[in-house]
Order: C-alpha cells, then structure tokens, then sequence
C-alpha cells in the first residue's frame, strides 16, 4: 500500500523561559518561520494550516531566515553549522554547509544582496562571523564581547553595518565589509536579546533583560534614545521587529505584553496583552507585511489586532513537546494528540 502525505500538523515553536526566540518571513511577506527540535517549519501566514518542513539537521535547530532573494534559507543549529538550503524544490537541496564556530548558533541575518551572512551564537573561541555564502570564506571579524551573542543584524542599505546583541549586557557596532570592530554601545545592565536594523537603515533597536529599548543611530551606532524613558516594559523585552515602512515598531516582553511604538513620537501607542500566566510571556515577535505575530511561552503563536489590543485576531494553538499519542475521534472529525508535557490538543481535521 503507497501513501501519499496530505497535510502537516506543525509543532509550535520550541520556547524556553526568559529566552528569545527568533521568528522570521520571507521577503514576499507570505510565509513565516521558527524551529523546534531538528525541524524548521514554514508556514503561510494567510493559512498557516499550510505548513512546509526542513528536517536535515542532525541537532536541535535554533533558528532560519530566508535569504533576500528568497531562493534560499539559512539554518543554524546547536552544533554550530550553519545549512544554506533551496526553498524552490520540495526536497529542499543543501546548497552549502559551513562551520563558522563550534557551538550553538543562536540568530543569523543576510546581507540585502544575498550574499554574505552574519551569524551570532556561542563559540569556544569566537561568538560570531560574517562569510561569503558561497564560499564560507570570513568577510572581516565580528569581536567585541566577552559572552554569547545573542542576536545580530545587517545593515539593510548602504553603508553596510553589523550590529550585536550578547549576553555580556553591551552591543556592538561594526563596519565594513570586510567587517572590524567600531564601537560598544553599553545602554543596557543586563542580557540584550535582541537587535534589529530599521528597514530603510536609518535606526537599529536593541531590547533587553533590563526591560530597555534602546534606539541607536543606523549609520554611526550612536545612542539616540530610549523607549517609553528608562523601562520600556515592565519586564524583560525578547523581540524587537520593525514596520515595513520603518515607521513603527513592535516589542515583545515577559510582562505578557507586546508593544507598538511610533518610532516619530517615541511613544507606546498600542499595548497587546496577550494573559495573565506565567506561559503568556512573550518571547518574540514578527511584524510581516499587515500581519503582526507574536510567540507565548506556551508556544503559542498569536495575530495581534492593531484595531483591538485587546484581543489577537486569531492564536494558533497545539504542542511544542514531543508527542506520545495520537488518535481519532469516532466520526474521523477530529485528532486528538497528547504529548510529554501532559497536554492534550485537539485538531479540527476540516482545517487541514
């Protein structure tokens, strides 16, 4: 008997407390990605019942991003490499895989021509890297702390910039290519988790444990201000993710909250409160064309209303853990699935 695969019920993001998760798009705006286990999962952001895999890794993946030319995507992993995989052919052919430190890669972000990446982890020796993606050959050096890089980003538009964020509580600002050591930017007393360059170049934001968001100028990395005054949240920020049009921002915090900013103004204009448990901290965020995400700690993804803060327009629910059971109900309408984690979640297979 042959079978043929009809649908995939994808596992909600892998999270873990106080730490950042990374969600990314493709350039097009139609599909969203994050990893959990060994498996990036694409979804489309209109029906993301609609769902695409890539399993190859041989450890726990921590984070992809699609190439700006969006033939291809970047994958990082707890061992360090870095796979460079088609998004045009089902079987996802590997194009390139490097090694640029030994250990966990933790963000990775493509130059605007698709041809260098810079990737941010932990290394024994070094905590980041910028390489010719097709050759793996270094394009300058990303040093500067003295602890993991925790999120890193490229300068959209000329002149080209690296900005870090890491665990020794500094950022950092780098020029090139080939990529040297500017500046530290030293705003933030606690973890910075995540950084991210304004799409238009002109402003990069960085967000910490230390419940700042700080605003930096693109082009010099200087300090320009920060949000909402000395905290910006009332609890650590993990996610930072900008307009399309640079105009806004969004912030995601362990105050359960996510936040959207007018970047003019420097003020909170929205705040989306996502609960009131432990497992409603929101560890990142995503702003993709009119859609705005967010990721619980639950694992939850939700659709943030910017006409209701109040309430998301809708929240994609079901496992981050592996599962143990799988059954169908009598009349074939539903799956129902339990996992390690001692939960059940049912799935509507209408929707599939």
């Amino acid at each position: 008997m042959s079978w043929t695969k009809k649908s995939t019920f994808a596992s909600l993001p892998y999270t873990q407390r106080a730490t950042a998760l990374v969600l990314n798009g493709d350039p097009k705006g139609k599909n969203f990605l994050y990893c959990n286990g060994k498996t990036v999962y694409i979804r489309d952001i209109d029906n993301p019942s609609i769902c695409d895999t890539y399993t190859q890794h041989s450890t726990k993946v921590n984070v992809a991003q699609y190439a700006p030319s969006g033939y291809y995507i970047a994958s990082g992993d707890d061992h360090g490499k870095l796979r460079i995989w088609d998004t045009v052919n089902a079987e996802h052919i590997l194009k390139y895989e490097y090694q640029p430190f030994a250990g966990p890669i933790r963000d990775i972000d493509w130059s605007p021509d698709s041809k260098r990446i810079a990737i941010g982890g932990q290394g024994q020796s070094s905590f980041g890297a910028c390489i010719l993606w097709d050759s793996g050959s270094t394009v300058g050096e990303i040093k500067g702390h003295s602890k993991a890089i925790n999120s890193i980003s490229y300068k959209p538009t000329r002149p080209f910039r690296i900005a870090t964020a890491s665990e020794d509580t500094t950022c950092a600002f780098f020029e090139g290519p080939p990529f040297k050591f500017k500046h530290t930017m030293k705003t933030h007393s606690r973890f910075v988790n995540a950084i991210r360059f304004s799409p238009n170049g002109e402003l990069i934001c960085s967000g910490g444990s230390d419940c700042i968001a700080a605003l930096y100028d693109g082009k010099t990395g200087e300090l320009m201000s920060k949000l909402g005054g000395d905290k910006a949240h009332a609890g650590g920020i993990y996610g930072v993710s900008w307009s399309p049009d640079s105009s806004h921002l969004i912030t995601a915090s362990g105050d359960k909250s996510v936040k959207l900013w007018d970047v003019a103004t420097q003020t909170s204009i929205s705040q989306f409160k996502i609960g009131s448990t432990i497992e409603d901290q929101q560890l990142g965020c995503l702003w993709q064309g009119d859609y705005i995400l967010s990721v619980s700690l639950s694992g939850d993804i939700n659709y943030l209303n910017k006409n209701d803060p109040e309430k998301p327009l809708r929240v994609l629910t079901g496992q981050n853990k592996n599962l143990t059971s799988i059954v169908t109900s009598y009349d074939s309408s539903k799956l129902y699935c339990g996992s390690m984690d001692g939960k059940i979640n049912i799935q509507l297979l209408s929707l599939y």
